[in-house]
């Protein structure tokens, strides 16, 4: 699948010589790669959305591409860009913030940027914890727990006291228009993304959040972005665990 997108070379960066095609390659639901994808749309540049439905045959697609020797610590998502395979979403971030422009040159800048970079990311894997059975069997060679019990609601219970406590320090963080100005850095796809996942799963703790909820809707009014959350395909909504799990933001 490759992304509607007009190729416009705005905000590379010198140091990376010609403009390639990236490719992305996760699974097709929101999850851990959807940053990646607005960060994408959002540049306006041509890229290769690689969407694998998580499907029995995906997952041993998945674990051929794992294997490969150009694949550092296989897993995904991973891009391929100038030849080169980069896995980990944080990475994946980074790596293409400082490629097109949006990563920040000034040290004090950079510390805030990975301080929240770092919480919404610790937020967004207590949603997988809350979600996915970590007992339950994982094929042939993982049998399930013979004592471990999995207790969604509760784990869901804990989460909203943990993060009723951390919304508010997002609420005073988020007074400009995005995290550190006028204009976007790589950390606010991720910050979009992981706080719209945390409000469809934690509706409640948002009440009373006017910086964070007009942080939201700022965002999606950036420009190529707003086309793509007033599109067609946006609104059908998509999975943001796998259908599997005991909440996918879907079903």
């Amino acid at each position: 699948v490759v992304a509607t997108q007009s190729s416009v070379s705005s905000g590379i960066n010198a140091e990376y010589g010609e403009e390639m095609t990236i490719k992305l390659t996760y699974w097709s639901i929101r999850g851990l790669g959807e940053p990646i994808r607005h960060l994408l749309r959002y540049q306006n540049e041509e890229w290769v959305d690689n969407a694998l439905p998580p499907t029995p045959a995906s997952f041993r697609e998945y674990a051929k591409m794992r294997d490969q020797e150009d694949m550092p610590f296989g897993n995904l998502p991973f891009i391929e860009d100038d030849g080169k395979k980069i896995t980990q979403s944080i990475t994946i971030m980074r790596h293409l913030g400082r490629k097109f422009g949006l990563y920040p040159s000034d040290p004090e800048e950079l510390v805030m940027c990975e301080i929240v970079e770092q919480e919404i990311f610790d937020l967004r894997n207590r949603i997988t914890a809350a979600c996915y059975d970590r007992y339950a069997a994982r094929g042939p060679n993982f049998p399930a727990s013979e004592k471990g019990v999995f207790d969604h609601e509760h784990l869901r219970r804990n989460f909203l006291r943990r993060f009723k406590e951390r919304i508010p320090k997002f609420e005073k963080t988020l007074t400009k228009a995005f995290l550190l100005g006028d204009k976007p850095v790589y950390v606010d796809f991720l910050l979009y993304e992981y706080l719209d996942q945390l409000k469809e799963f934690l509706p409640e703790a948002f009440e009373n959040c006017a910086n964070v909820l007009n942080y939201l809707s700022r965002f999606k009014e950036l420009p190529n972005l707003k086309e793509w959350f007033e599109s067609d395909e946006y609104k059908q909504g998509n999975y943001i665990n796998a259908p599997h799990a005991y909440w996918n933001g879907k079903d």
